[in-house]
């Protein structure tokens, strides 16, 4: 049996930390390429349901074409699918844009993301992990970085209770799509990959978004007009399919495998960084920009996203690294030696072990 690469191992943290910003920088293109549809006629709602639904298929048809075991995959967590469908992804859109009916975007967005609390007290309290000194302490960094960015160019002003509501929905949701985008929820039916995890949630939240257009509940309407992207006239179609590819299908996609590979509480953080690509999308394409405060406050978050990654590193002296043997850590790892990759814990497209979180540490003895 060969040991894993020493180097390979190393290059764990920096390589999740790349996959989770590549995800935030995605999902931060959403909202300005949103906008230009938004502004050309269409319905918030709609543009919801082709990003979710187009966004699907691009995800869905190459891996029938290439690897189309993976949807066997989605019957060993059912429940698990449905959840993240529902609540990582429908729940999350649904709710953010019930809520900027009556707030302003960005009070809303403040408090979705301050959602990702509960990521931590989940860590702590339910999984019995807690923060390091270095991760707690980023973590209050980057939330008041955060709400330096969000605010630093307006005021809150009346906050409707209705919209309140609506906005700490989407934050339980947004908190929802990082947890349930790790092993928790497979354990007892194996890990199911990442690319049809994202699949499946975005089949499942493209569902529920059209019901919940079909019932009225959101009003859906679009147009053919084209938008105007940094002083250019795009084809409705292009950025249609920009919002499906890049802010949808790549997002989720990079999303879940950060979870994987960060753990949920870094990887919910390093998202954060969602805000600041969106105000350089925005400043780019529809020519917004950021004031004095707001570059201050984008400085304080990505210092905050970097004590979180620090602070979520595995630590082990020289000695533990040359003794230490990954496959006694769960017997399942024995059986991928063996040619399984399907083995409880272990995710087959990208191979580490998701049960451990960095970041976090036991509150009980072993």
């Amino acid at each position: 049996m060969s040991k894993p690469s020493p180097s390979g191992a190393a290059r764990t943290p920096a390589y999740g930390l790349l996959v989770a910003v590549t995800s935030a920088v995605c999902f931060g293109t959403s909202g300005p390429l949103a906008k230009g549809l938004i502004d050309s006629g269409w319905s918030s709602a709609a543009v919801t349901a082709a990003r979710l639904g187009l966004g699907s298929l691009l995800l869905v048809i190459p891996l029938i074409l290439l690897r189309r075991r993976l949807f066997r995959e989605l019957a060993k967590s059912p429940l698990l699918v449905v959840a993240y469908g529902v609540l990582g992804v429908a729940v999350v859109q649904l709710s953010f844009f019930n809520a900027v009916r009556y707030l302003d975007v960005p009070v809303a967005l403040l408090i979705e993301y301050s959602g990702l609390i509960l990521v931590v007290a989940y860590d702590w309290l339910i999984r019995g992990r807690k923060p390091t000194i270095l991760t707690g302490f980023g973590c209050v960094t980057a939330l008041t970085g955060l709400v330096v960015v969000i605010l630093g160019g307006s005021g809150i002003g009346d906050i409707d209770p209705v919209g309140l509501v609506w906005a700490i929905v989407a934050g339980m949701g947004l908190a929802s799509y990082f947890i349930l985008a790790t092993e928790d929820f497979s354990r007892s039916g194996g890990s199911v990959d990442p690319l049809a995890l994202a699949a499946g949630g975005l089949m499942l939240g493209t569902i529920v978004i059209a019901v919940a257009g079909v019932v009225g509940l959101l009003p859906m309407s679009m147009s053919t007009d084209s938008p105007v992207l940094a002083d250019t006239v795009v084809p409705w179609w292009l950025v249609a399919l920009a919002i499906a590819g890049i802010s949808t299908s790549l997002a989720y996609v990079t999303g879940v495998t950060a979870v994987r590979l960060l753990g949920a509480t870094p990887a919910s953080f390093v998202a954060l960084i969602e805000v600041v690509a969106s105000a350089v999308a925005s400043w780019w394409l529809l020519g917004q920009t950021m004031a004095a405060a707001q570059l201050v406050g984008a400085a304080v978050l990505l210092a905050g996203l970097v004590a979180v990654n620090l602070g979520g590193r595995p630590r082990a002296t020289s000695d533990e690294s040359s003794l230490h043997d990954p496959s006694l850590d769960h017997p399942s790892l024995n059986d991928v030696e063996g040619g399984r990759d399907d083995a409880v814990g272990v995710d087959p497209v990208i191979g580490v072990d998701v049960f451990e979180r960095p970041g976090l540490t036991k509150t009980t003895d072993p």
